[in-house]
């Protein structure tokens, strides 16, 4: 094998490794931190080839590189964070290592490429991924309201949100998701008395001509469909600045105006969007 394609895919599987390790800590940190931690992650493989360097395997050098790469990738501001990491990390290795062999002996294939590690590597990412999704979903599958607080313009919203796996409106052009709220939570934006709930185009466009230019520029059609009814409806959708949920900011959500009623909650929210 030559040595810079070598270099190569230990450069591009320490990353994944590393991205994937920042998804399931949530504790998130620059690219450039990421890139840096791969490639004194590459400079150890790299090692391997020589001899003469054989100190540098033995258990506690391994760790003490371990540590290394974790110190630079990541943004370390405690102990409970520093363990938390590491012990990720270490487990992220052995599953990406292990599924990866895996899909090689699955597949039967016997020459190897650097292509196809780096692959593999990928899809094993994506999979860990899938699986710490689903885990978080079914942890928090008994906290069925939060608090939140919206953040639109110069205003703070705060209220009662409904956790509903069931709704699955996102903007058809941004992807952005959104979040249904009721209207009078807006009542200072908004018209007063106004029915949201059977809007069309005209609707939308006239409503927004009333709007200031500040809100009206936010304005999103949100297209969505009642399960069992063909007839596809309109609902008007708001940019916010971001969704604050246990000191959490989420960006990128609209916010879906609706007439609907109920005092145990004045927000319905799709819970893969704090996870």
């Amino acid at each position: 094998m030559y040595l810079d394609y070598y270099i190569l895919e230990n450069l591009l599987i320490n990353y994944i490794i590393i991205n994937c390790t920042t998804y399931i800590t949530k504790i998130y940190t620059k690219k450039s931190k990421q890139i840096c931690g791969a490639i004194i992650g590459t400079i150890y493989s790299v090692m391997y080839i020589y001899k003469d360097l054989e100190i540098f395997f033995t258990l506690p050098s391994k760790f003490i590189f371990f540590i290394v790469i974790v110190l630079i990738s990541f943004n370390v501001t405690n102990k409970k964070d520093f363990f938390k990491i590491l012990f990720n990390f270490y487990l992220v290795n052995i599953f990406i290592s292990g599924s990866t062999y895996f899909i090689i002996y699955f597949t039967g294939i016997s020459h190897m490429t650097i292509s196809f590690f780096i692959i593999c590597s990928y899809i094993s990412c994506k999979l860990l991924k899938k699986i710490v999704n689903d885990f978080r979903l079914l942890k928090h599958i008994d906290d069925i309201t939060k608090k939140i607080r919206i953040k639109i313009l110069d205003k703070n919203i705060e209220c009662i949100a409904l956790l509903d796996s069931g709704n699955l409106l996102q903007d058809p052009i941004s992807k952005s998701d959104v979040v249904i709220i009721k209207a009078s939570l807006l009542e200072n934006f908004l018209p007063e008395n106004y029915n949201f709930e059977k809007m069309d185009m005209s609707d939308i466009l006239s409503l927004t001509e009333c709007l200031e230019p500040n809100l009206s520029s936010r304005v999103r059609i949100i297209p969505y469909k009642h399960v069992g009814d063909n007839n596809a409806g309109m609902i008007l959708g708001i940019k916010a600045d971001y969704l604050d949920v246990d000191n959490k900011k989420i960006s990128n959500i609209i916010l879906g105006i609706s007439n609907f009623e109920d005092e145990g909650y004045s927000a319905i929210l799709n819970p893969r969007i704090l996870y």
